[in-house]
C-alpha cells in the first residue's frame, strides 16, 4: 500500500510540474511527446515525416510545370513555323497523382513558361525586299484582342506614369500582369517568384501558400498556368525558368483546421542536375543562371546608359525601341528551346553564343525588360500574325502605357531585314529607297505606337510608298495581328494575353515624336 501511495504522489508531482511549465515551452514538449508516441506506435519513419495534426495525408502528387504559351517570331515575308515541341499540361487527379489535362495544339514547346511562357520557333522576316508587281513583299503578321481585365487587373498605379530621370529601383517596377490576376493567383505567383529569386536555392528550398481552389481540379490548373504565365512575362530576367532550365513542382495537403483550404508547397528543381543529367549539382546550375542574369542586367545597363532620361516617357520609349533594334537581329535558325526566345538572347546572346540573336518573343521580352527598368509600364501579348487572316502564324509583340493610354509596338517587324541582289526586279529603285534615310526611318517604325485596331488590320498608306523619277516602290503590304482570345486559352495555353487592355492611344505616333 505504501508503495502504491508513493507512486500516486510521484505521478501527481510530475503532472503538477508539467502544468506549471510556462506556455512558451509547452509546444516543444507536446511535439516531443507526439514524436515519441509516434515512434513507439511505429507511425512515423524517416522517409515519410509525420504530418502536422491539422493536415490530412493526401498522398501528395507532383504538379508539373505548365507548357509555355508559344510566342512567334517574325522578320520577313517568309514565315515558316516549325512544328517542334509537344503540349502537355498536368492537373492533379483525386488521388493527388498527375494526369494529362487539356493538351493544347501544335508548336507549343515544353518549357513551362510562357511564359507565357512563350516559346515560338518560326522563320522569315517582315520584309525581304523582293518585288511583286512593282511592290516589295511586306511583313507578315496579325493581331486581335478580346480582352478585358481580370479581377482588379489593368489598374496602373499613378506613380508608374511619372517621368523618370534614370533607371528605377527594382522595387519600383510595375509588373503589369501581376495587377491583372486574381488575389489567389498572386499567392501562387509570389511563391514561384520567391523560389526563383532565392540566390541560394539549389532545389532544396520550398515555399507554401494556403489556397481555396482544390489542386486536383482543372480550375487550379488554369489558375496555376495563368500565374506562371504572368510571372515569366512580368520577369524577363527569369528567362532560365521560362526555358525549363529549372521546373516548378508542387504538392498539397488538405487543411481542415483552416476551413478546408489547401496548403500548396512549391519547389524549384533543376532537372539537369544529378548523375543522369549534366553532372552539375543544383547549386552549380543555380550559380550559372545567376551569372547569366547578371550578364543580362549588365547588357541592359549598357543600353540604358545611352538613353536621354531628360526627355519624356514617349521619347524614352522611342529611344529604347531604336537601341533594341541596333542590338538584336532576327535569328530565324534558332530552335524552340533556344535562348533566342528570351530577353537574354536579344540583349546578350542566343544559345549558340551569337550576340543579339533573337526571335519575336526575345525582342518582345527584351523591350519589356528595358522599359520596366526605365520606369515605364509594358507587357508582351501573343497571338497570330501574317499577311492575311488566311495566312497566320504564332507571334508576339508589345503593349506600352504612355500617359495612361496604351499603344501597340512590334519591334520584331520594325527590324526589317532586306535580302536583295542585282538580279531582282526593281533593284535600282529598291536600292534608291534603301538609301533614303527619312523613308527608311519611317519604314522601321511602321509598327511603333499603333492602336490595336491599326495593328489588327494594317493598311500601308501613301506615306509608305517611295517615289522618284525612276518610278515607285512600296516595302509594305497589308498585314494582320490577332491576339489570342480567352476562348482559345485551352489550346493556346495563353491565359494572360486576354487580360491585356486594348490599345487606343493615337497621340504619340512616331511622326509626332520626331516632328514629321
Amino acid at each position: 500500500m505504501k508503495k502504491l501511495f508513493r507512486l500516486l504522489i510521484a505521478v501527481f508531482c510530475i503532472l503538477f510540474a508539467l502544468y506549471s511549465i510556462p506556455f512558451g515551452f509547452r509546444p516543444v514538449l507536446q511535439s516531443f511527446f507526439h514524436d515519441l508516441t509516434g515512434i513507439f506506435s511505429e507511425q512515423t519513419d524517416e522517409s515519410s515525416p509525420a504530418l502536422p495534426p491539422e493536415e490530412k495525408d493526401p498522398e501528395p502528387g507532383s504538379l508539373q510545370e505548365p507548357e509555355p504559351i508559344s510566342a512567334p517570331d517574325v522578320t520577313g515575308s517568309e514565315y515558316n513555323q516549325a512544328t517542334d515541341g509537344t503540349d502537355s499540361t498536368y492537373a492533379l487527379d483525386e488521388s493527388g497523382q498527375a494526369e494529362d489535362f487539356a493538351g493544347g495544339g501544335e508548336n507549343v514547346s515544353p518549357d513551362g513558361s510562357s511564359s507565357g511562357g512563350p516559346q515560338y520557333n518560326d522563320g522569315g522576316s517582315p520584309a525581304d525586299g523582293s518585288i511583286e508587281n512593282g511592290e516589295a513583299v511586306p511583313a507578315d503578321g496579325a493581331g486581335e484582342f478580346d480582352g478585358g481585365g481580370y479581377e482588379d487587373g489593368g489598374v496602373i498605379p499613378e506613380e508608374a506614369q511619372n517621368y523618370v530621370r534614370g533607371p528605377v529601383a527594382d522595387e519600383d517596377i510595375i509588373y503589369y500582369y501581376y495587377t491583372c490576376i486574381s488575389p489567389e493567383e498572386r499567392l501562387l505567383y509570389d511563391a514561384m517568384l520567391a523560389l526563383a529569386q532565392n540566390p541560394y536555392n539549389d532545389g532544396s528550398y520550398e515555399e507554401s501558400r494556403l489556397v481555396s481552389i482544390d489542386p486536383s481540379s482543372e480550375d487550379f490548373s488554369v489558375s496555376y498556368t495563368r500565374a506562371f504565365n504572368a510571372l515569366i512575362n512580368d520577369h524577363p530576367e527569369l528567362f532560365w525558368v521560362s526555358m525549363s532550365r529549372a521546373v516548378y513542382q508542387c504538392r498539397y495537403y488538405v487543411m481542415p483546421a483552416f476551413g478546408g483550404q489547401y496548403k500548396v508547397i512549391f519547389s524549384l528543381v533543376f532537372p539537369d542536375a544529378g548523375e543522369e543529367g549534366s553532372g552539375y549539382s543544383g547549386a552549380d546550375l543555380r550559380s550559372i543562371y545567376t551569372e547569366e542574369q547578371n550578364q543580362l542586367r549588365a547588357a541592359s545597363d549598357a543600353i540604358l546608359q545611352q538613353v536621354d532620361f531628360t526627355q519624356s516617357d514617349p521619347l524614352i520609349a522611342l529611344q529604347i525601341h531604336d537601341l533594341l533594334l541596333g542590338c538584336a537581329w532576327y535569328n530565324r535558325g534558332a530552335g524552340f528551346d533556344d535562348y533566342a526566345h528570351t530577353a537574354y538572347g536579344a540583349l546578350v546572346a542566343d544559345s549558340s553564343g551569337n550576340p543579339g540573336g533573337a526571335l519575336c518573343d526575345g525582342y518582345s521580352l527584351a523591350y519589356v525588360y528595358l522599359l520596366q527598368r526605365a520606369g515605364l509600364t509594358a507587357a508582351m501579348v501573343c497571338g497570330n500574325a501574317g499577311p492575311s487572316e488566311d495566312d497566320l502564324e504564332k507571334h508576339a509583340w508589345n503593349i506600352v502605357c504612355l500617359d495612361n493610354e496604351w499603344y501597340e509596338v512590334d519591334a520584331t517587324w520594325d527590324d526589317l531585314d532586306f535580302e536583295i541582289s542585282p538580279s531582282d526586279e526593281g533593284y535600282n529603285l529598291l536600292m534608291e529607297a534603301l538609301s533614303d534615310e527619312v523613308y527608311m526611318a519611317r519604314i522601321r517604325h511602321y509598327m511603333f505606337n499603333r492602336t490595336t485596331a491599326e495593328t489588327r488590320y494594317f493598311e500601308p498608306g501613301e506615306e509608305y510608298r517611295y517615289s522618284s523619277d525612276n518610278g515607285w516602290v512600296s516595302l509594305l503590304q497589308p498585314s494582320v495581328h490577332i491576339r489570342f482570345s480567352e476562348e482559345e486559352a485551352g489550346t493556346s495555353r495563353d491565359y494572360i494575353t486576354p487580360l491585356a487592355p486594348e490599345a487606343t492611344g493615337t497621340f504619340y505616333t512616331w511622326e509626332m515624336l520626331v516632328g514629321l
